[in-house]
């Protein structure tokens, strides 16, 4: 059986996947068809397409890639790197990772060199002894710098690098990177040490000015300064006003999605013939899932364009600012229907079970909807409160409440309507500011005896309590 290699002997940047539904073979991937399938590097024909995991170095190490694959597969190191990359009609930017191979290790074609090695693959003894070799010459590398020799160090070097990529077999990727990192750390070490050295045996070129006894002024510029600048306050506020052009262009573009999803779902119709507005149905929540999933699998892959790595970095942004609209979307959608006839038609059921209402709501009080949005059922709760604090802060003047009682009125309000756990967290919560103020009481004692035995009454009560919980 042909050698398998791990991933971690895959070159960094080759994405890898398996077949959908499935978490066993794994393939590399070297591209997508006509219709916008993942194609492995390997012949292999199979039933399921294969889903896209990400790319190699991001996976577990110790995976093995398919047989087929592990012979045609890209191998060597990468570089990894960051940069910003602006997303399209948004205004901001994201940081992109770039992932480049450090070498040209990599065709997937075979040449008449890569048949060469392929038959004269080497096994562990053999990558030991070509691996002592380099480090060899890696160790001479210094010395040659060391003593000016540029150009015997140039060829040396030269050397190293057309050695390295001879190594082959199993395992090869990770000695081959090793002893380039190996190389590249002992040639910057020794110019630095000559740098030094030339540097420290250099003559100063002046005497030394004597120490300054002035006292150094800190030039940093101060927030106060800053407040009176009018150039960097007009900045502040010209920043301030991307923020509110992007939330805003954010929340509207949320909800420009969800009436693309909630449009979807009126044309689709549930198990009793219903316009599927909550997407109980399979083909509601497929195609839903699809506006989203759909578009990143026919995106480029990774590292190719700026704009498709983009979109894959805000996608769950905007899933979440969709999730968030839905809601008021469908109470905007409901309130429509009153105003039009012909798309309340749809709800005719509703229509009769409630035919003494309006459209809105009916279809809301036959689904049980909400027929206000996030922002009015705030605004009335913000009003309920508002109107709960008068009328205990009058209860508290007329003498009805005392202060306790008020707070504990706001703080906890009907009792009826908590969890046995609210209403534990409320009489914990009282408890212990009770039990705070008779100890600053307590604490507030002149009389050292009467302190004492005040105390000693607390203690004793805490004691009883121990027991009643573990009675």
């Amino acid at each position: 059986m042909a050698a398998k290699l791990k991933l971690s002997e895959v070159r960094g940047d080759v994405p890898v996947g398996s077949a959908t539904g499935s978490n066993g073979t794994v393939h590399a991937i070297k591209g997508v068809d006509e219709k916008g399938r993942n194609v492995a590097y390997c012949p292999t024909r199979m039933k399921t397409p294969i889903r896209r995991w990400g790319v190699a170095m991001e996976q577990n190490p110790n995976l093995e890639l398919c047989a087929g694959c592990s012979k045609v597969v890209p191998t060597g190191p990468v570089e990894v790197t960051s940069t910003d990359v602006e997303i399209p009609g948004l205004g901001r930017t994201v940081t992109a990772k770039v992932i480049t191979p450090v070498d040209a290790d990599t065709t997937t074609e075979k040449t008449e060199k890569d048949t060469m090695a392929a038959k004269t693959t080497m096994d562990k003894a053999a990558q030991d002894k070509a691996a002592e070799e380099i480090r060899a010459d890696i160790e001479r590398l210094p010395s040659l710098i060391a003593e000016g020799k540029d150009d015997s160090a140039k060829e040396l070097t030269e050397a190293i690098n057309k050695a390295i990529p001879t190594i082959t077999g199993t395992g090869a990727a990770a000695i081959k990177a090793k002893l380039r990192a190996e190389a590249t750390k002992a040639e910057k070490d020794a110019k630095k040490a000559k740098a030094d050295k030339e540097k420290a045996d250099k003559p100063a070129s002046k005497a030394a000015k004597p120490a300054s006894k002035e006292v150094a002024v800190s030039k940093e510029t101060t927030l106060e300064a800053t407040l009176k600048d009018t150039k960097i306050q007009d900045l502040v506020r010209k920043g301030q006003d991307q923020v509110k052009a992007l939330a805003v262009s954010k929340f509207k573009g949320g909800h420009q999605i969800a009436e693309i999803i909630l449009d979807i779902r009126t044309q689709i119709q549930n198990k009793d013939g219903h316009p599927d507005l909550n997407a109980d149905t399979d083909a509601a929540k497929k195609n839903t899932t699809k506006v989203f999933d759909g578009l990143l699998e026919g995106l480029p892959e990774e590292g190719e364009d700026e704009a498709a790595d983009a979109i894959r970095a805000e996608v769950d942004s905007i899933k979440k600012s969709y999730r968030n609209a839905i809601k008021d979307v469908r109470v905007n959608y409901l309130r429509s229907l009153d105003n039009s006839p012909e798309e309340a038609k749809k709800y005719a059921y509703a229509l009769e079970a409630h035919p003494d209402k309006k459209p809105s709501e009916a279809v809301a009080e036959f689904h049980g909807y909400e027929l206000r949005t996030r922002a009015e059922i705030a605004k009335a709760d913000r009003e309920k409160k508002a109107l709960e604090r008068k009328k205990v802060e009058e209860a508290v003047k007329a003498g009805d409440l005392s202060e306790e009682e008020a707070a504990a009125t706001l703080s906890g309000g009907d009792d009826a309507d908590k969890t046995p756990k609210e209403l534990r967290a409320a009489f914990v919560k009282r408890m212990t500011n009770s039990f705070k103020k008779q100890v600053k009481e307590i604490k507030a004692i002149e009389n050292a005896e009467e302190q004492e035995e005040a105390l000693d009454e607390l203690t004793a009560l805490l004691s009883a309590l121990r027991k009643e919980l573990k009675a």
